[in-house]
């Protein structure tokens, strides 16, 4: 059984992925069956399940091209429950229309085996904040 801080260092090392914009792909990090799930209704051509590594890249790839000057996490804090949940909690910067906005939200990974196997990112869309 893995320890909450070794399910801790997995998602942050995710977190790292995305702050580098996949620069350095952690073939490791995510189980074979790793799925990301995006809930946003201002968003939904994002929408959905995204399978693997290579869907979750494609994922950031999009949301970076829909946002006029790309996409900045700023992690506030992870959280284990439990054996097997982490909850992040960031703020996301993009820019639409010329419009630069930041999203709070929250992503519960479910981690075990020592790899990540699924993931879902909730939007506080009620409450964005214009910079």
């Amino acid at each position: 059984m893995a320890t909450p801080q070794t399910n801790l260092d997995l998602v942050a090392r995710a977190g790292a992925l995305f702050s580098t914009g996949f620069a350095n792909p952690d073939g490791d990090l995510l189980a074979d069956d790793f799925v990301f799930h995006f809930f946003n209704p201002h968003l939904p051509e994002l929408a959905g399940d995204h399978h693997g590594l290579d869907g979750l890249c494609r994922f950031f790839e999009r949301l970076q091209e829909r946002s006029d000057n790309g996409f900045r996490n700023t992690p506030h804090s992870l959280t284990p429950y439990g054996d097997e949940l982490v909850v992040a909690y960031a703020t996301n910067t993009l820019s639409f229309d010329g419009t630069v906005l930041d999203v709070d939200a929250i992503v519960v990974w479910r981690v075990f085996g020592g790899r990540i196997h699924e993931a879902w990112d909730i939007p506080a869309v009620n409450t964005v904040r214009l910079q």
